[in-house]
């Protein structure tokens, strides 16, 4: 779903990135390998990818490394065609929207950008642009299967804010600002927050020193040092977040137990604000994500269409007609319990936070 919709507003293809990922489908001319296998594989070893060195890369005797090479290379080509037909497009005049890849290939005829860039950018769109939001989505429904209750406020909220207005009447000038701060808010917030995308930031001086100020204390921060932000420490800084029930030293389920997106909200019932500093999923500053408004919006918007036509819950068997109530009850704690520990412990990171393995959800059409 992330992905199509990154297709649609960012590069004006209403269907095709679906459609593009077939596994049936053949290299086309010129191409080892399909647009559906190099994506794929690019999102497989794209930590091998980006942190190896050219030069090792084109040149090691390692099956990992020739492979990465081949993906890069068919990567390249792809997008090298897709800046090339919007060229085209532009050039002929058929372009009838300004979609993110129709204003990247006007800055580069314009001599803002090269073509190198251009490139860059539409990589980082789709990779980054649908990879990120695919998984925060996923982490707020779990978390929200895992909470029936939490998942009914949810939707009060949608249909409070959006009643029975059809879909294709919401919009981002009048429903946007109250579902960001509503509970549908709260929660991408929050799974932003504990499922951060990523655990680490980066960070680099200039050519000048910085002095930061900590407790009255003043640190002088040399030129060209290289600063790392523990991002998910940041999150759970308990002079600004609340303590969860569960401590780390006590195991899992940490991460879960401290999934609260009602401290999203002031003892007076308005939006909670972070300090700054103390939230900082798309980083900070002048160098934070560019994407950010567009991945909230999109998660505010697929968030709101998901619960306000479908319950998400977990996958439990409820056929057994012999079963007393007790019994289900506790087999879906069992299975809660489960979803749980793997919210928690099995967490894998390959350039952003996911999930390690599944955890079983079916949704059910709302009454």
């Amino acid at each position: 779903m992330a992905l199509h919709v990154l297709g649609r507003c960012g590069f004006d293809k209403e269907g095709t990135c679906l459609e593009e990922l077939r596994f049936s489908e053949k290299p086309p001319n010129d191409h080892k390998l399909s647009f559906a296998d190099t994506f794929l594989g690019i999102d497989q070893d794209l930590p091998l990818i980006a942190l190896t060195p050219p030069f090792l890369l084109n040149n090691s005797p390692l099956q990992v490394h020739k492979r990465g090479k081949v993906l890069r290379s068919e990567m390249q080509g792809y997008l090298d065609e897709a800046i090339n037909r919007e060229h085209v497009s532009a050039n002929q005049k058929e372009a009838t929207s300004k979609s993110l890849l129709n204003l990247l290939v006007d800055a580069s005829d314009n001599g803002l950008l090269s073509k190198e860039q251009v490139a860059g950018n539409i990589f980082i769109l789709y990779f980054a642009g649908h990879e990120s939001n695919a998984h925060a989505l996923q982490f707020a429904l779990l978390n929200l299967a895992c909470q029936p209750e939490m998942q009914k406020k949810v939707q009060h909220d949608i249909d409070r804010i959006l009643d029975n207005l059809p879909s294709e009447k919401w919009s981002y000038a009048e429903h946007f600002t109250a579902l960001s701060q509503s509970m549908v808010g709260a929660v991408i917030n929050e799974s932003l927050r504990v499922y951060t995308v990523l655990p680490v930031l980066m960070k680099q001086t200039t050519e000048t020193s910085v002095t930061v100020s900590i407790d009255d204390r003043h640190h002088v921060i040399p030129t060209k040092t290289l600063i790392v932000i523990n991002t998910s420490a940041t999150h759970r800084n308990p002079s600004y977040w609340s303590t969860p029930t569960v401590s780390a030293r006590e195991g899992e389920p940490y991460a879960v137990s401290s999934f609260n997106p009602e401290q999203w909200f002031n003892q007076d019932g308005k939006f909670f604000v972070p300090e700054p500093g103390s939230y900082i999923p798309f980083s900070d500053g002048p160098r934070g994500c560019i994407g950010q408004r567009f991945a909230v919006v999109e998660l505010c918007a697929s968030l709101a269409m998901i619960l306000k036509h479908q319950n998400i819950e977990l996958a439990v068997n409820n056929d057994n007609e012999n079963e007393t109530a007790e019994d289900r009850r506790r087999r879906w704690e069992t299975a809660r319990d489960d979803a749980i520990h793997q919210l928690s412990g099995g967490i894998a990171f390959n350039m952003t936070l996911r999930l390690g393995d599944k955890v079983p959800v079916r949704f059910t059409k709302r009454a």
